[in-house]
Protein backbone atom coordinates (compact mmCIF):
# COMPACT_ATOMS: atom_id res chain seq x y z
CA UNK A 1 0.00 0.00 0.00
CA UNK A 2 1.16 3.73 -0.83
CA UNK A 3 2.47 5.48 1.67
CA UNK A 4 0.49 8.54 3.01
CA UNK A 5 1.63 11.98 4.21
CA UNK A 6 -0.23 14.21 6.75
CA UNK A 7 0.94 17.87 6.52
CA UNK A 8 -0.08 20.04 9.55
CA UNK A 9 -2.36 23.05 9.26
CA UNK A 10 -2.46 25.44 6.52
CA UNK A 11 -5.85 27.90 7.66
CA UNK A 12 -6.69 30.38 8.97
CA UNK A 13 -9.77 31.06 11.80
CA UNK A 14 -10.44 33.45 14.17
CA UNK A 15 -12.20 32.40 17.40
CA UNK A 16 -13.14 34.60 20.81
CA UNK A 17 -14.09 32.51 23.55
CA UNK A 18 -15.85 34.22 25.84
CA UNK A 19 -17.62 31.26 28.17
CA UNK A 20 -17.87 31.25 31.74
CA UNK A 21 -18.80 27.29 31.85
CA UNK A 22 -18.95 24.64 28.59
CA UNK A 23 -22.19 25.72 27.61
CA UNK A 24 -23.48 26.45 24.70
CA UNK A 25 -25.57 29.09 25.43
CA UNK A 26 -22.78 31.20 26.29
CA UNK A 27 -20.31 30.27 24.16
CA UNK A 28 -19.67 32.88 21.64
CA UNK A 29 -17.90 31.74 18.33
CA UNK A 30 -16.37 34.24 15.59
CA UNK A 31 -15.62 32.04 12.81
CA UNK A 32 -14.37 32.64 9.17
CA UNK A 33 -12.96 29.58 7.78
CA UNK A 34 -10.64 31.49 4.60
CA UNK A 35 -8.36 30.35 2.00
CA UNK A 36 -4.83 31.15 2.37
CA UNK A 37 -1.84 30.58 0.40
CA UNK A 38 1.40 28.62 0.53
CA UNK A 39 4.12 29.39 -2.21
CA UNK A 40 5.31 25.47 -2.78
CA UNK A 41 8.14 25.35 -5.28
CA UNK A 42 6.03 27.74 -8.21
CA UNK A 43 2.35 26.38 -7.59
CA UNK A 44 0.38 28.23 -5.13
CA UNK A 45 -1.41 25.37 -2.62
CA UNK A 46 -5.21 26.34 -1.19
CA UNK A 47 -6.72 24.93 1.78
CA UNK A 48 -9.97 25.76 3.50
CA UNK A 49 -10.10 25.02 7.70
CA UNK A 50 -13.80 23.90 8.75
CA UNK A 51 -14.76 23.44 12.26
CA UNK A 52 -17.41 21.44 14.29
CA UNK A 53 -18.25 22.98 17.85
CA UNK A 54 -20.38 21.09 20.78
CA UNK A 55 -19.94 19.46 23.79
CA UNK A 56 -18.15 15.97 24.27
CA UNK A 57 -20.52 13.20 25.08
CA UNK A 58 -18.16 10.07 24.76
CA UNK A 59 -14.53 9.42 24.52
CA UNK A 60 -13.61 6.16 22.98
CA UNK A 61 -10.41 4.53 22.00
CA UNK A 62 -9.56 5.08 18.29
CA UNK A 63 -8.45 1.66 17.22
CA UNK A 64 -7.16 2.54 14.04
CA UNK A 65 -4.28 4.35 15.36
CA UNK A 66 -2.23 3.66 18.80
CA UNK A 67 -2.57 6.55 21.19
CA UNK A 68 -6.03 8.05 19.11
CA UNK A 69 -9.08 8.87 20.72
CA UNK A 70 -12.55 9.04 19.37
CA UNK A 71 -14.87 12.34 20.78
CA UNK A 72 -18.30 12.27 19.97
CA UNK A 73 -19.03 15.90 20.09
CA UNK A 74 -23.10 17.14 19.81
CA UNK A 75 -23.31 21.02 18.73
CA UNK A 76 -26.48 22.96 19.31
CA UNK A 77 -28.50 21.63 17.37
CA UNK A 78 -27.97 18.16 18.20
CA UNK A 79 -25.90 17.30 15.18
CA UNK A 80 -23.36 15.08 15.97
CA UNK A 81 -19.48 14.54 14.30
CA UNK A 82 -16.54 12.37 15.39
CA UNK A 83 -13.04 14.20 15.94
CA UNK A 84 -10.16 11.97 16.05
CA UNK A 85 -7.71 13.46 17.99
CA UNK A 86 -4.43 12.13 17.50
CA UNK A 87 -0.70 12.96 18.89
CA UNK A 88 -0.51 15.17 16.26
CA UNK A 89 -3.41 17.29 17.17
CA UNK A 90 -2.37 20.39 18.71
CA UNK A 91 -4.75 21.08 21.53
CA UNK A 92 -4.55 24.90 22.76
CA UNK A 93 -3.26 25.56 26.09
CA UNK A 94 -3.10 21.79 26.68
CA UNK A 95 -6.54 21.69 28.01
CA UNK A 96 -8.22 18.28 29.15
CA UNK A 97 -10.62 17.05 26.85
CA UNK A 98 -12.92 15.46 28.89
CA UNK A 99 -17.05 14.16 28.87
CA UNK A 100 -18.97 17.43 29.18
CA UNK A 101 -16.03 19.90 27.74
CA UNK A 102 -17.30 22.31 24.90
CA UNK A 103 -14.49 21.98 22.40
CA UNK A 104 -14.02 23.45 18.82
CA UNK A 105 -11.61 20.96 16.29
CA UNK A 106 -10.21 21.91 13.12
CA UNK A 107 -9.75 20.24 10.32
CA UNK A 108 -8.85 20.31 6.65
CA UNK A 109 -12.24 20.81 4.80
CA UNK A 110 -11.19 19.60 1.33
CA UNK A 111 -9.66 16.27 2.60
CA UNK A 112 -11.70 13.29 1.52
CA UNK A 113 -14.54 12.08 4.06
CA UNK A 114 -16.43 8.90 4.17
CA UNK A 115 -20.07 9.22 3.73
CA UNK A 116 -20.76 8.26 7.02
CA UNK A 117 -23.04 9.39 9.89
CA UNK A 118 -21.70 10.58 12.36
CA UNK A 119 -19.42 12.37 10.01
CA UNK A 120 -15.83 11.47 11.05
CA UNK A 121 -12.93 14.71 11.12
CA UNK A 122 -8.97 14.30 11.93
CA UNK A 123 -8.68 17.50 14.46
CA UNK A 124 -5.23 19.10 13.71
CA UNK A 125 -6.53 21.90 16.41
CA UNK A 126 -8.64 21.51 19.33
CA UNK A 127 -9.59 24.55 21.52
CA UNK A 128 -11.48 23.90 24.34
CA UNK A 129 -13.48 26.42 25.63
CA UNK A 130 -12.21 27.87 29.42
CA UNK A 131 -13.20 30.79 31.80
CA UNK A 132 -10.38 32.88 30.24
CA UNK A 133 -11.40 35.74 28.05
CA UNK A 134 -8.90 35.26 24.98
CA UNK A 135 -8.43 35.70 21.28
CA UNK A 136 -7.42 33.08 19.43
CA UNK A 137 -6.49 33.20 15.85
CA UNK A 138 -4.74 30.17 14.01
CA UNK A 139 -3.12 32.02 10.53
CA UNK A 140 -0.07 32.16 8.21
CA UNK A 141 1.71 35.40 8.74
CA UNK A 142 3.76 37.15 6.03
CA UNK A 143 7.32 38.58 6.49
CA UNK A 144 5.30 41.71 8.41
CA UNK A 145 3.34 39.23 10.69
CA UNK A 146 0.08 40.24 9.15
CA UNK A 147 -2.24 37.21 8.74
CA UNK A 148 -3.02 35.44 5.17
CA UNK A 149 -6.54 37.01 5.52
CA UNK A 150 -5.19 40.55 6.27
CA UNK A 151 -7.46 40.35 9.58
CA UNK A 152 -4.50 40.72 12.48
CA UNK A 153 -0.93 42.36 12.36
CA UNK A 154 0.99 40.89 15.76
CA UNK A 155 3.17 43.64 17.34
CA UNK A 156 5.53 41.18 19.37
CA UNK A 157 6.79 42.36 22.71
CA UNK A 158 9.58 40.89 25.31
CA UNK A 159 6.66 39.30 27.06
CA UNK A 160 5.37 37.51 24.50
CA UNK A 161 5.71 33.99 25.08
CA UNK A 162 7.02 31.87 21.75
CA UNK A 163 6.58 28.18 21.97
CA UNK A 164 6.66 25.77 19.35
CA UNK A 165 3.74 22.89 19.26
CA UNK A 166 5.80 20.42 21.67
CA UNK A 167 6.35 23.12 23.91
CA UNK A 168 9.60 24.08 23.55
CA UNK A 169 11.08 27.66 23.31
CA UNK A 170 10.76 28.93 19.64
CA UNK A 171 13.94 31.10 18.12
CA UNK A 172 13.65 31.35 14.41
CA UNK A 173 11.60 33.57 12.16
CA UNK A 174 7.78 33.66 12.71
CA UNK A 175 7.46 34.97 8.78
CA UNK A 176 5.68 32.16 6.53
CA UNK A 177 5.20 29.88 9.13
CA UNK A 178 1.20 28.11 10.80
CA UNK A 179 0.79 30.26 14.36
CA UNK A 180 -1.51 29.51 16.87
CA UNK A 181 -2.41 33.07 18.55
CA UNK A 182 -3.59 33.79 21.78
CA UNK A 183 -4.40 37.37 22.90
CA UNK A 184 -6.39 39.76 24.80
CA UNK A 185 -7.13 43.42 23.03
CA UNK A 186 -6.71 44.53 19.60
CA UNK A 187 -7.22 47.84 17.91
CA UNK A 188 -10.22 48.39 15.68
CA UNK A 189 -7.96 48.92 12.59
CA UNK A 190 -8.03 46.79 9.37
CA UNK A 191 -5.77 45.13 9.66
CA UNK A 192 -6.15 44.63 13.76
CA UNK A 193 -3.09 45.03 15.56
CA UNK A 194 -2.50 43.07 18.31
CA UNK A 195 0.57 42.19 21.31
CA UNK A 196 -0.05 38.31 21.70
CA UNK A 197 0.14 37.12 24.97
CA UNK A 198 1.43 33.48 23.14
CA UNK A 199 2.70 32.24 19.51
CA UNK A 200 2.57 28.51 19.07
CA UNK A 201 4.30 27.51 15.88
CA UNK A 202 2.65 24.27 14.58
CA UNK A 203 4.28 21.56 13.15
CA UNK A 204 5.32 21.28 9.38
CA UNK A 205 7.02 18.73 8.68
CA UNK A 206 5.65 15.40 7.50
CA UNK A 207 4.56 12.75 10.15
CA UNK A 208 4.29 9.13 8.48
CA UNK A 209 1.38 7.49 10.05
CA UNK A 210 0.84 3.50 10.13
CA UNK A 211 -0.49 1.49 7.27
CA UNK A 212 -3.52 0.63 9.10
CA UNK A 213 -4.33 4.25 9.69
CA UNK A 214 -4.00 5.24 6.24
CA UNK A 215 -6.26 2.53 5.71
CA UNK A 216 -9.22 4.31 7.19
CA UNK A 217 -7.97 7.86 6.76
CA UNK A 218 -8.47 7.06 3.23
CA UNK A 219 -11.41 4.76 3.51
CA UNK A 220 -9.50 2.24 1.52
CA UNK A 221 -9.23 4.01 -1.22
CA UNK A 222 -7.48 1.01 -3.01
CA UNK A 223 -10.33 -1.39 -2.72
CA UNK A 224 -13.16 0.84 -3.50
CA UNK A 225 -15.57 0.15 -6.66
CA UNK A 226 -15.37 3.59 -8.68
CA UNK A 227 -19.49 3.94 -9.47
CA UNK A 228 -19.98 6.25 -12.40
CA UNK A 229 -23.85 7.66 -13.26
CA UNK A 230 -24.80 4.93 -11.06
CA UNK A 231 -22.89 2.19 -12.67
CA UNK A 232 -19.53 0.54 -11.61
CA UNK A 233 -17.02 1.01 -13.82
CA UNK A 234 -13.92 -1.23 -15.05
CA UNK A 235 -10.68 1.11 -14.15
CA UNK A 236 -7.29 1.13 -12.81
CA UNK A 237 -7.67 1.48 -8.86
CA UNK A 238 -7.46 5.10 -7.04
CA UNK A 239 -5.21 5.46 -4.53
CA UNK A 240 -3.64 8.61 -1.84
CA UNK A 241 -0.95 9.90 -2.86
CA UNK A 242 2.13 11.09 -0.46
CA UNK A 243 0.12 14.17 0.23
CA UNK A 244 -3.14 12.60 1.32
CA UNK A 245 -4.69 13.50 -2.07
CA UNK A 246 -6.69 10.56 -3.14
CA UNK A 247 -6.19 10.02 -6.84
CA UNK A 248 -8.17 8.57 -9.63
CA UNK A 249 -7.76 7.18 -13.10
CA UNK A 250 -8.86 10.14 -15.62
CA UNK A 251 -9.47 7.76 -18.83
CA UNK A 252 -11.77 5.69 -17.36
CA UNK A 253 -14.18 7.37 -15.92
CA UNK A 254 -14.05 10.83 -18.15
CA UNK A 255 -14.79 8.11 -21.32
CA UNK A 256 -17.57 6.70 -19.10
CA UNK A 257 -19.12 10.38 -18.85
CA UNK A 258 -18.78 10.62 -22.32
CA UNK A 259 -15.59 12.56 -23.19
CA UNK A 260 -13.20 11.92 -26.34
CA UNK A 261 -10.10 11.33 -24.08
CA UNK A 262 -6.64 11.95 -26.43
CA UNK A 263 -3.17 11.69 -25.49
CA UNK A 264 0.04 14.25 -27.14
CA UNK A 265 3.56 12.06 -26.11
CA UNK A 266 5.21 14.63 -27.26
CA UNK A 267 3.75 17.53 -24.55
CA UNK A 268 2.89 14.38 -21.99
CA UNK A 269 -0.74 16.22 -22.11
CA UNK A 270 -4.09 14.77 -21.87
CA UNK A 271 -7.54 16.13 -23.53
CA UNK A 272 -10.68 15.27 -22.68
CA UNK A 273 -13.54 16.12 -25.76
CA UNK A 274 -12.37 19.98 -27.49
CA UNK A 275 -11.24 22.26 -25.04
CA UNK A 276 -10.09 20.77 -21.21
CA UNK A 277 -6.65 19.77 -20.98
CA UNK A 278 -3.50 18.80 -18.29
CA UNK A 279 -0.15 18.43 -18.64
CA UNK A 280 1.30 15.94 -16.65
CA UNK A 281 3.72 17.34 -13.79
CA UNK A 282 1.67 20.56 -14.08
CA UNK A 283 -1.12 22.49 -11.08
CA UNK A 284 -2.78 23.96 -14.52
CA UNK A 285 -6.03 22.14 -15.48
CA UNK A 286 -7.80 24.05 -18.86
CA UNK A 287 -11.26 24.20 -18.90
CA UNK A 288 -12.84 25.54 -21.85
CA UNK A 289 -11.23 28.95 -22.16
CA UNK A 290 -11.34 30.03 -18.91
CA UNK A 291 -7.68 30.73 -16.68
CA UNK A 292 -6.03 27.56 -15.63
CA UNK A 293 -7.40 25.79 -12.72
CA UNK A 294 -5.31 25.07 -9.47
CA UNK A 295 -6.18 22.11 -7.23
CA UNK A 296 -2.56 21.67 -5.34
CA UNK A 297 -1.73 18.43 -6.98
CA UNK A 298 -0.70 17.69 -10.29
CA UNK A 299 -1.70 14.75 -12.96
CA UNK A 300 0.88 11.55 -12.35
CA UNK A 301 1.37 8.98 -14.54
CA UNK A 302 1.40 4.94 -12.78
CA UNK A 303 1.95 2.20 -14.53
CA UNK A 304 1.03 4.16 -17.82
CA UNK A 305 -2.11 5.51 -16.52
CA UNK A 306 -2.98 8.62 -15.74
CA UNK A 307 -4.52 9.86 -12.21
CA UNK A 308 -5.35 13.41 -11.31
CA UNK A 309 -7.15 14.55 -7.98
CA UNK A 310 -10.93 13.23 -7.23
CA UNK A 311 -11.75 16.99 -7.16
CA UNK A 312 -10.74 17.61 -10.78
CA UNK A 313 -14.27 16.12 -11.76
CA UNK A 314 -15.94 18.86 -9.07
CA UNK A 315 -13.91 21.54 -9.77
CA UNK A 316 -12.63 21.73 -13.22
CA UNK A 317 -15.62 19.04 -14.67
CA UNK A 318 -18.32 20.98 -12.25
CA UNK A 319 -20.07 17.86 -12.22
CA UNK A 320 -23.02 17.05 -9.60
CA UNK A 321 -21.73 14.57 -7.11
CA UNK A 322 -18.51 13.78 -6.67
CA UNK A 323 -18.00 11.56 -3.29
CA UNK A 324 -16.58 9.03 -1.63
CA UNK A 325 -18.80 6.87 0.37
CA UNK A 326 -17.98 3.69 2.56
CA UNK A 327 -17.05 1.26 -0.77
CA UNK A 328 -17.64 3.60 -3.47
CA UNK A 329 -15.81 6.34 -5.36
CA UNK A 330 -19.02 7.55 -6.63
CA UNK A 331 -19.13 10.66 -9.71
CA UNK A 332 -22.54 11.77 -11.69
CA UNK A 333 -23.15 14.74 -13.79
Amino acid sequence: MKSKRIIAGLFAVTIISLSSAPSLANYTENLNAVNISEQTDTRENQVTLSSFTGTVKEITDYKGVKGSKFALVEDQNGEQANLIISSNTYVINNEKIEVGALITGYYNGNAPSLMIYPPQYKAEVVNVASSKVQCIKIDRFNKDLISADNMLKLNISKETEIISQDGKAFGGELANRNLVVLYGISTRSIPAQTTPDKIVVLFEKVVEPTDNEEAILSGNIASMNIVVNNKTIEAPSAYTNKTGTVMVPVRAIAESLGFDVNWDGKTRTVMLGKGIFMTIGKDNYIYMRTAPIQLGTAPEIIDGKTFVPLSFFKDVLRLKTVNVTASDIVISD
